[in-house]
C-alpha cells in the first residue's frame, strides 16, 4: 500500500469553495480524520494562503465565480503546484474527464463520503510521495537581489521593477532555478521545459538564453555582473550559476 511519508496531522491541506457550508464540512471532516485543513473562498484567497504556507494538497471546488476551479488547476498544474483534487456537484464524465486532463490528480462529485475523500486523500499523497517531484509554486525563488514568483510568474529586479517574461522566458527561468550550478545540455533543457507544458526546440534555447542574458543585465543595476548568472559551459551546455534559495 502506498502511504505518504509525512504523518497525517503533518500534512496540511487547502479546501478552496465558494461555499461556506462546503467549507466548513470539509475543514470538520477532514479535520477528524486527522488533516491539518485551511480553507479559501475564491482564487484570490487561495493564492494568498498558497504564498504563506506549504500547501501538501488542494481540494478545489471546479464551479466558482471568478476565476473557475477548472482555470485555477491549469494554472497551478503548469507551475508545478501541490496536487489536487476536484469537487464537483455535476460530477459527470465529460467534467470528470476536463478536470483531469488539466492535471487534477483525483476528481470527488458531491455530495462525497468523508471517509472516502480522506482515502483517496490518501492515495494521491502516497502516489505524489513515491512518483512525484517536489514542487516550488508555494515559494518565492530567489538568487542574485532578484525574485521570480512562481504564481503570479514575475520577475522581480533587485530595484524593485517587475521584468515581463514570456512563457519561454519563464519556463527557461524556471528550470534553471531548480538546476543551479549544473550543466544543462540543450537537449535536457527542452525536456525539462516540457515538463512546464512549454515547446520549444534545441534551436530556439541559444536565442532564449541570448533573450534572458540582456533582460538581466538591461534591468540590473551593474549588468557586467549578470554576464556570468547564465553561463556557457564548453561542449556541455548552459549552467545557472548563483545559488537559488527557497523563500520560506
Amino acid at each position: 500500500m502506498i502511504t505518504p511519508v509525512q504523518p497525517l496531522d503533518k500534512v496540511t491541506l487547502l479546501a478552496v469553495d465558494d461555499t461556506q457550508d462546503i467549507r466548513d464540512l470539509l475543514d470538520a471532516a477532514l479535520s477528524r480524520r486527522g488533516f491539518r485543513v485551511l480553507t479559501a473562498d475564491s482564487a484570490a484567497q487561495m493564492d494568498t494562503i498558497l504564498h504563506n504556507r506549504r500547501i501538501d494538497l488542494i481540494i478545489l471546488d471546479s464551479m466558482m465565480p471568478g476565476e473557475d476551479g477548472l482555470s485555477i488547476c491549469k494554472r497551478l498544474t503548469q507551475a508545478k503546484g501541490p496536487p489536487i483534487i476536484m469537487l464537483s456537484a455535476r460530477g459527470q464524465d465529460v467534467d470528470r474527464l476536463e478536470g483531469l486532463e488539466l492535471g487534477a490528480q483525483d476528481y470527488v462529485a458531491k455530495p462525497f463520503n468523508a471517509d472516502e475523500l480522506a482515502a483517496r486523500i490518501r492515495i494521491v499523497l502516497g502516489r505524489q510521495a513515491v512518483f512525484g517531484t517536489p514542487y516550488t509554486n508555494t515559494a518565492t525563488l530567489h538568487f542574485f537581489g532578484w525574485s521570480l514568483d512562481n504564481l503570479s510568474r514575475r520577475l522581480k529586479s533587485p530595484s524593485g521593477s517587475d521584468l515581463v517574461l514570456s512563457e519561454a522566458e519563464y519556463a527557461l527561468m524556471s528550470v534553471f532555478l531548480r538546476y543551479p550550478d549544473r550543466a544543462l545540455q540543450r537537449e535536457q533543457l527542452v525536456t525539462k521545459m516540457s515538463e512546464l507544458h512549454e515547446s520549444t526546440t534545441e534551436q530556439a534555447i541559444d536565442t532564449l538564453i541570448s533573450r534572458l542574458r540582456r533582460k538581466l543585465r538591461n534591468a540590473y543595476p551593474d549588468g557586467d555582473d549578470c554576464e556570468d548568472l547564465i553561463h556557457t559551459v564548453y561542449g556541455k551546455g548552459y549552467m545557472f550559476r548563483p545559488e537559488s534559495t527557497i523563500a520560506k
